[in-house]
């Protein structure tokens, strides 16, 4: 498997196996008050970086929520020849309040939104670290799962009502290569 069929591989089975059982708050930057009227979706998962609105796929309304796979390092084993792969993934959440549907008597603005993103990495943290195998993708369980939430200057990174978080973790696949070169000697 090659680095980009790795995080490819990843992305998918996101899409297949994490986001269906998430639902959080669709964005709506631009009713983001007391008309703003709730609706709830699953994440999308992307590949290396998030796309801009305009860039967004046809079926994709919003950036969030979604689940960005980035690699962070990787590393090949020879003569093992086997590829380790340290994966970011970057979770983002909208919230700005709760609604009447939620129960307030009208719309009221929150700092609570943050919950939702710790929701969606739990999520995610939990079917990752549940399975042996994603897709032909070996989670190395020995090197652990990190998560944390993005800062700058020692200070929590604040984009209301936008929130943000990572999972870092390692996974591992073989690599087939060419008998060509050793032939010789079997």
């Amino acid at each position: 498997m090659t680095i980009v069929q790795t995080i490819e591989t990843m992305t998918q089975w996101l899409n297949k196996n994490v986001c269906p059982k998430v639902v959080l708050k669709e964005p709506s930057d631009e009713n983001a008050g007391t008309g703003y009227k709730l609706k709830r979706v699953s994440p999308t998962a992307f590949s290396m970086f998030i796309p801009t609105k305009d860039k967004l796929p046809s079926k994709i309304k919003n950036i969030a929520p979604s689940i960005t796979v980035q690699l962070v390092e990787g590393n090949h084993n020879f003569p093992g020849q086997d590829g380790r792969y340290k994966l970011q993934l970057t979770c983002i959440a909208w919230n700005p309040g709760t609604t009447k549907s939620e129960g307030a008597a009208e719309f009221e603005r929150t700092t609570e939104g943050w919950k939702d993103v710790w929701e969606l990495i739990d999520r995610v943290i939990a079917e990752v670290e549940n399975v042996e195998y994603m897709d032909g993708l070996r989670l190395v369980k020995e090197l652990g799962v990190t998560f944390g939430q993005f800062s700058e200057d020692g200070q929590i990174s604040d984009f209301y009502p936008y929130f943000m978080g990572y999972v870092i973790f390692t996974v591992e696949n073989s690599i087939p290569r060419s008998q060509k070169t050793i032939g010789k000697f079997l």
